[in-house]
Parts: structure tokens; sequence; C-alpha cells
């Protein structure tokens, strides 16, 4: 399992940067996570077609996880209608907001559909299943497994039980860690720091990845307080550079 981080900034990017979205591969499947804004492009560098692309799954309807699939529906559409792409690339989302679900259409350009909790998806040797998280919008954590190995993306999340079980024996984690926990509220809809660190080490994650930095931090700051509660490996994304589970 490699997995190619294209943006990793949220709710907006550092100049130069980009939002959250991810390539995730297995043999000749190529699965596209979340599409934050200047994550297309991106994309294009380490995707020779996107005819290779096998599927997309956004984890929720934000902007900085979705944005650019509204710009990668005309690149699909029109090339559809204009013969160099083969067919509609599936996408799936949740259904809610329902006005943001219908806008993602263009052209025919995905197999539109929703995403729920009891949804279990096969591709390949994959098995895909999805947990809905604790966020101001229906969202959902995403875990991608075979028999040798286990990838889990937690979306945007509170601490919550559901990704505890979610992240259970992950071989990599990719978890957001959004807020400090020196500003971390009642309301905050973000992991801190501190909470993926202990998610990581009650959950014997083998590899813990952070991503969804406040581009205002220091990420160093960031690393320190995750390792406080993890003795594991972990790890600062970085865009444009892949990670093995």
């Amino acid at each position: 399992m490699k997995l190619t981080i294209l943006g990793n900034w949220g709710p907006y990017p550092k100049a130069g940067g980009a939002c959250s979205g991810y390539l995730f591969e297995e043999k000749d499947i190529k699965i596209l996570l979340d599409c934050g804004n200047g994550t297309f492009s991106r994309l294009q560098q380490v995707l020779p077609s996107l005819n290779d692309l096998t599927g997309i799954l956004l984890t929720h309807l934000h902007s900085d996880h979705m944005s650019d699939v509204m710009v990668m529906r005309y690149a699909l559409g029109i090339g559809r209608m204009k013969g160099y792409i083969d067919k509609a690339v599936p996408l799936y989302a949740p259904g809610s907001p329902n006005e943001d679900f219908q806008k993602l259409q263009y052209e025919n350009a995905f197999e539109l559909h929703t995403i729920h909790s009891d949804l279990v998806l096969r591709v390949g040797d994959l098995k895909i299943t999805f947990m809905k998280m604790n966020h101001p919008i229906e969202t959902y954590g995403v875990a991608i497994e075979n028999e040798r190995k286990k990838f889990v993306f937690s979306g945007d999340t509170r601490y919550c039980s559901q990704i505890l079980k979610l992240a259970e024996d992950a071989d990599l984690f990719l978890c957001e860690a959004g807020v400090l926990e020196r500003d971390k509220g009642s309301t905050t809809p973000h992991l801190s720091a501190q909470e993926v660190g202990y998610i990581g080490t009650v959950c014997n994650v083998k590899k813990l990845l952070l991503t969804h930095y406040w581009p205002e931090y220091d990420l160093q700051e960031i690393f320190q307080e995750a390792k406080k509660e993890y003795g594991g490996e972990l790890i600062l994304s970085e865009e444009m550079k892949s990670y093995e589970a």
C-alpha cells in the first residue's frame, strides 16, 4: 500500500501548498482520498492519465476536502465528450448537504454514490469500509484493508469512540491533527495532536502519519505534542512525498 500526499493543510493552505488530498495505490488500483483545493494539479503530476483513476472517496463536503472536484469534473466531463476519457469515475461521498452533493456532477463525469456506515466496497483484493465521525457535517473515516495490511484515514473529527474502533491495529494511520491542545475548546471540531498521539497508542497503530495542519502553527510543535503520547513511528506528512503501509 502506497500513499502520496497531494495536500495536507486545512482549512486553507500555506502559500504554495494545498488542502487535503491523498492518492492511495495498491497494485493497479488508484484511489483519490479527498480532493481539496490545489490537489487536482498535483494529482496529474503523479497519475499518467485520469483513465488510470479507479475511484474517488470524499470523506465530507467541506471545501478544503472537495473543492477541486468541482474543477476535475470539467476535465473528466469534457474528456468524455471528446472521447479521451473512457468512462465515468466512481465517486463516493456523503449525501449531505444534499445541495453540495448534487453539484458534484457535470456531463456524466462521475458515477455518483452515497457513503453510509454499512457500505462495504470490494475493489480487487481490497475491502473498503466507512465509519461516521463526529464533525459539523456528515463525515466518514475510511479503512482500506487486504489480507496483509490495514490503512486508515480519519477524515475530520472530534475525539470519539468511532475513531478508536476504526484505527485499531492500523499499519498506517493518516490522521488529522488540526489543532494544538492549548487551543482546543469544547466546540472544536478537530483532533488535537495530543489526542492523535493517544489514539495511536491505544489503537496499536504501527505508523502514524499526521496531516490537516493549521497553516499558522509550527509543525514541530504539532509533532512534539503527538510524540509525548505516542512512542511508535510518527511522521509529519510532507506534500508530494509517498509513504508505505
